[in-house]
């Protein structure tokens, strides 16, 4: 074993790291006093190394590091034989180790390398038996990098493919998991050598099954140059149409590297010696935080090859400063594939590729949408989803290639990646007004939807909640869903009804749970037959279930193929299904004898032949409807049985054959005139198991879960504006930064980060609010009756039955949960008894999919090596904000 960190930080006598968003270094960045020296910074290239230990798919964001029940990784001495337990190990323990990178280094930068895998692990053996998911684990590795220079060194730190680290005694959770690059960590460096601790974890969808099965990650660490930094590859601009820009909005992201706030004041572009705005609003810059910045361009000017940019700002107390940037532009023809740009629902700017329908086809007929969706780590304007339709030049549709926001759309192309899309088809108008487009129009009350692997289970997303304005579905080499991908099977033991609640909080992705919902679609699958990425075993099976519920799809598994090939999205029998279902007819949607309708608790379902159901009885369960089409005389009459609906209503909206006149529900003897159908009226059942019109819209209110609000924990991403975050004390405004880093890393999103001073400005406002709280500083609940109150010594939960449950307060506890508020919006908490179960806790907020917070979790300070399995509290709050029945509860 070789030189020990731990000694190497005697030898040196290193001063620990500090961020300078928790504690202000002596200087400002790069004064005129401190030149550069030659490499100054440099990363160590030897490091030691512990593990493997087990983790679960996505179970990290939970905590479930067995080292913490050691002390934390900081405590370990890597230079002694001390053994730790690992099941995955011979003997079931593991040392640390030695290994040896190669950094690089240049006079403002420094790099390296870490590629780690465990040769005596019997992977093989174990993959036999578990399958891919033998090939996750995790594993800490202890590093440093150095400052030559005798004065403070304040760096950028990229950790891509890193979502947990330590620098010196500051914990970073979020990272930079799936390397995006997009907002790295801005960190001061004391003179000498500064500890890494980087806790590894491998993970199969982002990383690959391959064998052996290697860990990857590179630390990247830049010197800050200036106090605020234009990000240029992060500049996005519309294309150039005969001189114009195609659609108004761009964006840049800007990333602080002051020690005081930054105001910026506008952004001008210059136009024939003018300086005209494209950004005239006021931002505030945290300390190290990153924000992307909305310009529009309202004007229209003759544009060239580049458009050079001027940024004002000031430091707080000093001088207004301005920064210039350029970027250069993309032009091209009306009737080519050409990037817009729109507002996603969050007023971030996104962008989509857009291929307009042949101009040679007739005026008079308005054209689908063909809705293409890319799978994980594909850009959309890259050059594979810019050629996936070469080959169908004259395929009648508007081919839409949304991004969701990141290269892996957001959240799989749920919640997020969802709106991300849906917000790319509102915005081909703007598009085709902008250009003063001349050829075929625009239907978009459908679409026919396709995708390629992640893309492939985002069409079963997109055709399993929105069945209604789906022209058919196309899913190629698409995965069933993201617990059958990598099966969940090494998680941390648990309570069964502690892992059920998960299972809940997932449900909605679980399309093989949904299948009822496809019948009546036109569905279309293809798969090679030698794919080692995603396995055959996903079409099948979705196949399968969809020929047991009455949908017999068609499918294509083509002998030998791998998973992707050029040409994979326009096979012939791809080309035929896209030909069959993108002739828009006036007739209006069949509706068969019988069907059922399975309900999620999402908003992001829609309806099913016109029925949308606003409310389940209860979010523990999925809602279920059977309705039979029957006459009476000569009315059609619909008798609906549902199954934990407790408010539905009739989208007027909806063109289909025997709309329903009149409606029987369960066994209520009365029938229900619903020939006039509006969204103004619904039906729900009372108390009392009887079901009557609610004919206001009164009850949308603060004590009612409705809208944007219907989901899981991570319905908070539902925001309408920038999210407003929150932090009621001077200690918790680095996870404040650290939440809006991850915002911007995984989602693409803005935020504003405000103090607790500020909490009635940002109740003011249209975005949903996270509100991070050490203990007794949070403020009160908007609704007076919401069932969790953090008291002087306890929390208080209120259980639907009105029995109170006190659970003291002790170190190392935290928690999440959502709260109302008007009009949709919702405001997450995040709270800790201390600064260990805040750290803890802000690890809930939404990163990476697939993880399963519930609408509250309240964990002990063992969650941090038990993961789920350490928390004392966790469920869903129903329609009317109680904690349901099958919580998990002390």
């Amino acid at each position: 074993m070789g030189l020990g960190i731990v000694s190497q930080l005697i030898l040196f006598a290193v001063i620990q790291l500090h961020s300078y968003v928790i504690g202000s270094a002596p200087q400002e960045v790069l004064q005129d006093h401190a030149l550069l020296t030659n490499g100054c910074i440099e990363f160590t290239g030897s490091w030691s190394v512990l593990g493997p230990f087990r983790i679960g798919t996505r179970e990290a964001i939970w905590g479930a590091d067995p080292v913490e029940q050691y002390g934390g990784v900081r405590q370990l001495d890597d230079n002694d034989a001390t053994s730790y337990h690992s099941p995955l190990a011979r003997n079931a323990t593991v040392q640390w180790d030695s290994r040896s990178f190669s950094p690089a280094a240049s006079e403002t930068a420094t790099s390296v390398e870490l590629v780690v895998e465990f040769l005596d692990i019997d992977w093989v053996f174990a993959q036999k038996i578990y399958g891919w998911s033998a090939f996750q684990y995790q594993a800490w590795l202890r590093g440093g990098i150095w400052n030559h220079d005798n004065i403070h060194r304040r760096v950028a730190l990229y950790p891509a493919g890193i979502l947990e680290l330590w620098i010196g005694d500051i914990h970073v959770f979020g990272g930079d998991f799936y390397t995006f690059g997009n907002a790295p960590l801005v960190v001061d460096l004391h003179p000498g050598l500064n500890m890494l601790n980087v806790r590894l974890v491998r993970d199969v969808r982002s990383m690959g099954g391959s064998f052996p099965p290697k860990c990857h990650a590179i630390l990247r660490a830049e010197v800050a140059a200036e106090p605020i930094e234009v990000v240029h590859d992060s500049i996005l601009l519309p294309d150039v149409v005969r001189d114009q820009f195609v659609t108004r909005y761009a964006s840049v992201v800007v990333r602080s590297q002051a020690n005081s706030w930054i105001n910026i004041s506008g952004i001008f572009v210059n136009f024939s010696g003018k300086q005209l705005a494209v950004m005239d609003r006021w931002v505030l810059l945290a300390p190290g935080q990153s924000r992307p910045l909305k310009m529009e361009f309202d004007f229209p000017r003759v544009l060239t090859k580049t458009i050079t940019f001027t940024l004002n700002y000031a430091l707080a107390g000093q001088r207004l400063h301005s920064i210039a940037f350029e970027a250069q532009l993309s032009h091209t023809d009306p009737s080519s594939l050409q990037k817009m740009t729109f507002l996603h629902t969050s007023g971030a700017v996104s962008y989509a590729t857009l291929r307009p329908p042949p101009m040679g086809l007739s005026i008079e007929r308005n054209m689908p949408v063909l809705l293409n969706l890319h799978g994980a780590g594909v850009d959309a304007d890259g050059d594979l989803a810019r050629h996936m339709f070469d080959d169908t030049p004259e395929l009648p549709a508007w081919i839409l290639t949304p991004t969701g926001m990141t290269p892996w759309s957001g959240d799989d192309w749920h919640t997020w990646g969802f709106a991300d899309a849906q917000a790319a088809v509102s915005a081909i108008p703007n598009w085709i007004n902008s250009t003063g487009w001349e050829g075929p129009g625009l239907y978009s009350d459908k679409t026919l939807v396709v995708g390629h692997s992640n893309g492939g289970q985002g069409t079963w997303y997109f055709a399993s909640h929105q069945p209604d304005r789906v022209l058919g579905a196309a899913a190629a080499s698409g995965y069933s869903s993201i617990e059958n991908y990598v099966p969940y099977l090494y998680w941390n033991e648990a309570d069964p009804l502690q892992s059920a609640v998960l299972n809940i909080a997932r449900s909605n992705y679980r399309h093989e749970l949904l299948a009822k919902n496809f019948v009546g679609l036109p569905i279309f699958q293809q798969h090679g037959s030698a794919d080692d990425n995603v396995p055959t075993y996903h079409s099948r099976l979705m196949n399968t279930l969809l020929a047991e519920a009455g949908n017999a799809a068609e499918y294509a598994e083509m002998l030998d193929r791998g998973h992707w090939t050029d040409g994979t999205m326009t096979t012939p029998s791809m080309i035929d299904f896209y030909s069959s279902h993108l002739e828009v007819s006036d007739d209006k949607l069949s509706v068969p004898d019988e069907f059922v309708f399975i309900v999620p608790n999402s908003d992001d379902v829609g309806s099913r032949y016109s029925i949308v159901v606003d409310q389940l009885l209860s979010p523990d369960r999925l809602g279920h409807i059977k309705v039979c089409v029957m006459r009476n005389g000569s009315a059609t009459r619909w008798h609906l049985r549902t199954h934990n609906i407790r408010r539905l209503r009739f989208d007027p909206t909806i063109q289909i054959r025997h709309r329903p006149e009149e409606v029987l529900l369960d066994d209520v003897p009365h029938v229900f005139d619903v020939r006039h159908p509006t969204n103004l009226r619904s039906l729900v059942l009372m108390d009392s198991d009887t079901w009557t019109w609610d004919v206001s819209l009164d009850w949308r209110n603060l004590n009612q879960r409705y809208g944007r609000q219907r989901g899981a924990l991570d319905s908070i991403l539902r925001s309408v504006a920038a999210f407003e975050i929150v932090y009621c004390s001077n200690e918790s405004l680095p996870l404040a930064v650290q939440a809006s880093r991850n915002l911007l890393q995984y989602f693409g999103a803005d935020s504003n980060i405000g103090s607790r001073d500020a909490y009635k400005d940002a109740l003011s406002r249209d975005g949903n609010i996270i509100t991070i709280s050490l203990s007794k500083s949070l403020p009160s609940a908007q609704f007076p009756l919401f069932p969790i109150q953090v008291e002087e010594d306890r929390l208080l939960l209120m259980t639907k039955r009105s029995q109170s449950i006190s659970i003291p307060l002790k170190p190392g506890m935290g928690g999440v949960w959502l709260r109302p508020l008007p009009d949709e919006r919702l405001e997450l908490v995040v709270w800790g008894c201390d600064n260990i179960g805040l750290q803890q806790a802000a690890r809930l907020i939404p990163t990476l999919t697939g993880a399963g917070q519930p609408d509250f979790v309240i964990l002990d300070n063992e969650a941090r090596w038990k993961g789920h399995g350490g928390a004392i509290a966790m469920g869903f709050f129903d329609f009317n904000w109680r904690i349901s029945s099958a919580s998990y509860l002390p």
